[in-house]
């Protein structure tokens, strides 16, 4: 059985490097894109108020539609490992890699995901006319959709996975 700690560790040390990475990408992108005083360095697509707009919403909209997704995926892998932990095959080795291997999917689907998510950010951030502070990303959605899925693949795989591969027979 999986104690405290070890919970605590497979959810808090993935969430702060994910957290760290983001934040880095973020003001990296913020450095390329906006000078010291928050003015844009430049504005080589010289795009009309409203074409700006439009396209900045089409991006939000694009990562809302990986965001759901993501959860479409991430449910349909849970429910397929489901599926076999409940069977009744007789040949539990095959099983064994089969639920290993439903988890171990989830790692390239979230990180697909986040992925997406920052390259629409970015599009976003381009976009923009005036800079951020290093601290307004934690309001942004694109963080907690960057953020929350990389501890709980990592938890469903060192937590949950063991647990059932454990009690199949």
């Amino acid at each position: 059985m999986i104690n405290a700690f070890d919970f605590f560790a497979f959810i808090f040390f993935p969430y702060i490097l994910v957290v760290l990475v983001f934040i880095i990408i973020m003001v990296i992108l913020r450095k390329l894109n906006f000078n010291d005083n928050g003015e844009r360095k430049n504005n080589w697509r010289k795009l009309t108020p409203d074409l700006l707009s439009q396209q900045i919403e089409y991006h939000n909209n694009a990562t809302y539609k990986a965001f759901e997704f993501y959860i479409k995926m991430i449910l349909a892998i849970i429910g397929g490992i489901s599926i076999l932990a409940i069977s009744t095959d007789k040949n539990v080795d095959n099983l064994k890699i089969l639920v290993k291997t439903g988890g171990l999917i989830i790692y390239p689907v979230t990180l697909l995901f986040c992925s997406l998510v920052i390259n629409h950010q970015r599009a976003k951030i381009e976009r923009w006319n005036k800079s951020f502070k290093w601290h307004e990303v934690f309001m942004w959605n694109e963080y907690w959709f960057v953020t929350i899925p990389v501890p709980i693949a990592v938890s469903l795989n060192e937590i949950v996975i063991p647990l059932i591969i454990n009690n199949l027979k």
